[in-house]
């Protein structure tokens, strides 16, 4: 019972994504089974199991075990598939695990040509308290990499001064608010400064607690694919799952794949496209959150392609 109990573990942790009866799966290896089928057929032209002195039985047997091994390993690989290459509007999209700030900072001279995106509130506040930006966010690491590099005014001035950011009906000022930055910026707006891009992502309420519903989710994203555009000049974009840490999602919290499958679909209907020679969008996953993703589906969507 025991040994049983543990297998069961075993087999929910490794097959959990992909179930065995899966429509896909099935598909892919009936469709490999089409190609081993034709091989041996043509095979079967030029020799028989007579003129080639095997033994039938032993033959099909190691035949049938083949099969079984193979779909053993189609659907072990399904379920543990890390990274997926996909082409949407004919611009080369990379999903795989890594950190958002690493990538600039690993390679700074190959990555010239690359920008980095970093969710912030609709106030682009900069005040790293936990309160206001917690510490442990990427929108607070990043402010805490600006106040270490001496850059937190030019980067405040450039948020202040920015024409597109600031361009009428963009932004409203909140006076009455206590703590915090007192211009409010559409969800979606955009901000460039040195090799990142700060999108505009959740709003604050009266008690500066982020919060975002699922329709605002989808409404970001397709805002913010209108606005990268005047930007991003042709270059690599980096961008991380957005949305996996907010604990207020109205309406119901969805899951990270339902929040990655969302940014791809709004991708394919904005109509944006990064055609620019070798360059390509980035969707970076933190490594606590691969294990929560279904590639193999995604690889597979048909309304991704």
């Amino acid at each position: 019972m025991i040994f049983m109990g543990k297998l069961k573990v075993w087999f929910e942790d490794n097959f959990s994504k992909v179930k065995f009866y899966d429509y896909i799966l099935w598909k892919n290896y009936l469709s490999v089974l089409g190609i081993i089928s034709s091989i041996v057929t043509l095979i079967s032209f030029f020799a028989t199991a007579q003129s080639m002195k095997i033994n039938i039985r032993c033959v099909v047997t190691m035949f049938i075990v083949i099969l079984i091994l193979l779909f053993m390993c189609m659907w072990w690989s399904a379920n543990h598939q890390k990274c997926v290459r996909l082409k949407i509007n004919n611009t080369k999209i990379q999903i795989q695990e890594g950190n958002i700030f690493g990538l600039l900072d690993k390679e700074p001279e190959n990555r010239k040509d690359e920008i980095s995106v970093i969710a912030v509130n609709d106030y682009y506040d900069t005040i790293v308290d936990d309160r206001i930006i917690a510490k442990k966010t990427l929108h607070g690491q990043y402010i805490d990499r600006i106040v270490q590099a001496g850059k937190l005014e030019k980067l405040e001035h450039t948020i202040e001064t920015d024409e597109i950011l600031n361009k009428e009906g963009n932004c409203i000022e909140v006076p009455d608010r206590i703590r915090g930055r007192k211009i409010k910026y559409s969800i979606g707006s955009v901000v460039e400064f040195e090799s990142y891009v700060l999108a505009a992502f959740t709003k604050f309420n009266e008690n500066n607690k982020a919060y975002l519903s699922a329709e605002e989710y989808t409404g970001f994203w397709m805002r913010f694919w209108e606005n990268i555009d005047e930007i991003y000049a042709g270059r690599t974009i980096n961008i991380p799952l957005m949305g996996a840490g907010i604990a207020r999602f109205r309406n119901g919290k969805p899951s990270k794949q339902e929040l990655l499958e969302v940014m791809l679909w709004s991708l394919k209907i904005s109509g944006f496209h990064n055609t620019y020679g070798d360059k390509q969008i980035n969707i970076v996953i933190y490594k606590s959150d691969i294990d929560d993703l279904d590639f193999y589906h995604i690889q597979h969507n048909q309304n991704f392609k």
